[in-house]
């Protein structure tokens, strides 16, 4: 049994940023993840770094976008000071000095033109790392910790988590077994669903929250220039006319590629963009939010049901359909594909019907969100604009924590996207280091 003061599960940016927290504490501190180091991972959700190394990394650096202060028992300001402290740290391993979304005038601009057509648009600085570049940069904080006495077990995939005498042993697979006196569960989304199961086995009480749905839509990088200019991932909500549901845009790569994001039961579509290479595409996630309520509210099983499903229809791989074949009510073809004045970035897909795998309410939001940001992005809703399916976020597990981010099991924390009450890079680094501090504080360290 190998013993230690604190066990992190998993090595994205909310277990990099716990550790961080710890070093020089004094407290013997271990990183679990069922990945590899960064510079042999090839898995696009587990490894160092997590779901975030791999992705094109956009720090978004205000505490309007990613989470809500409220959630986690603070207020903007203080949660404004944590991420500032992440952005120091990415500073520090290599995140370029030059910021988005300070061009004032531009970003009043923008929301003047939104507004006239009911289109919220949210505002913030962003840094964006590149692909490339934060995969160095992960490699450089992981040798930082290695430096600063943390450990880091990899290629150990925990199956069960069992909690005797206020201790945490953690069951690894085939690997020796780790007991910790405190657990701060970060397995992000790709872990979010087995952490729930052995949450509620544990007698945590989790509740079901929201999920959004939707496609990856690319379209000619030249349309999204001007808005790419002001802030490099506008954040744009609309509210549909047909059922007035929300639906968003989520992480747009300008010049960016498409890839798949392979699961055990189904595959998803992402994005991102690269430091060293360009396309002559963009593209952003369409999201449609997803709330249920009694006597259906398990939304992680309905959105598994829908990944499945479109998995199943596009046998094994996305689907891609042009949005003139969807709007028309018919499959794409490879034939009619080749027609569009664009080629997709994501090759390895079925051409299909995109209605068949998602609900009709799905597609009828994704249909009128694009017909009403078309408005201040001219040709978004042209015939030859691509969709990818299924794009699926999974934030719908949500604890009950006190501000530490602990869980009614003393010395359990959980934090990043798998807590439910953040998504991306820098909330979840923010949890991380939130539960890291408490810790610290606990011990007085």
């Amino acid at each position: 049994m190998n013993k230690v003061d604190v066990a992190i599960l998993g090595a994205g940016p909310a277990g990099l940023f716990a550790a961080k927290c710890l070093v020089g504490s004094g407290l013997k501190t271990v990183v679990i993840d069922r990945g590899s180091d960064p510079g042999t991972r090839t898995s696009i959700s587990f490894g160092v770094g997590g779901a975030g190394a791999f992705s094109d990394g956009k720090l978004n650096l205000t505490p309007k976008i990613g989470g809500n202060p409220a959630d986690l028992g603070r207020n903007e300001t203080e949660i404004q000071c944590y991420i500032d402290q992440v952005d120091a740290v990415f500073t520090r391993f290599g995140a370029p000095e030059k910021y988005s979304g300070a061009d004032k005038e531009g970003l009043v601009d923008i929301k003047r033109r939104a507004s006239r057509y009911g289109i919220e648009f949210i505002s913030g600085r962003q840094r964006h790392m590149g692909t490339t570049r934060v995969r160095r940069m992960v490699d450089l904080f992981y040798r930082y910790l290695l430096d600063s006495q943390i450990s880091f077990s990899l290629d150990n995939q925990v199956k069960r988590i069992e909690v005797k005498n206020k201790v945490f042993i953690l069951h690894g697979g085939g690997n020796e077994n780790i007991e910790a006196h405190y657990l701060i569960a970060t397995p992000g989304r790709a872990g979010a669903y087995w952490l729930r199961e052995e949450a509620n086995r544990l007698g945590i009480v989790t509740e079901y929250g929201p999920i959004d749905v939707g496609v990856r839509v690319e379209f000619p990088a030249e349309i999204y220039t001007t808005i790419e200019e002001v802030m490099y991932d506008a954040k744009l909500r609309v509210r549909t006319a047909t059922y007035d549901d929300m639906v968003r845009t989520f992480c747009t790569n300008p010049r960016g590629f498409v890839v798949t994001e392979t699961y055990e039961e189904f595959v998803l579509v992402n994005g991102h963009a690269e430091n060293e290479g360009e396309t002559q595409n963009t593209n952003f996630a369409l999201l449609s939010h997803i709330d249920l309520t009694d006597p259906v509210e398990d939304t992680t099983e309905y959105g598994r049901a829908i990944a499945k499903l479109a998995t199943t229809i596009g046998g094994g791989k996305p689907i891609i359909q042009r949005l003139k074949d969807l709007k028309n009510g018919r499959r794409s073809t490879l034939e009619r594909l080749q027609r569009a004045t664009i080629g997709p970035t994501l090759v390895d897909v079925t051409p299909g019907d995109i209605s068949m795998a998602l609900p009709a309410r799905i597609v009828a939001n994704i249909l009128e969100g694009l017909d009403q940001l078309d408005n201040i992005i001219p040709g978004l809703a042209a015939d030859n604009t691509l969709l990818y399916a299924p794009e699926i976020k999974f934030y719908d597990t949500r604890y009950p924590v006190n501000r530490s981010m602990e869980t009614r099991i003393p010395g359990f924390f959980v934090a990043g996207d798998a807590s439910g009450h953040c998504r991306g890079i820098v909330y979840s680094a923010v949890t991380g280091l939130i539960a890291g501090e408490a810790i610290r504080k606990r011990e007085r360290v």
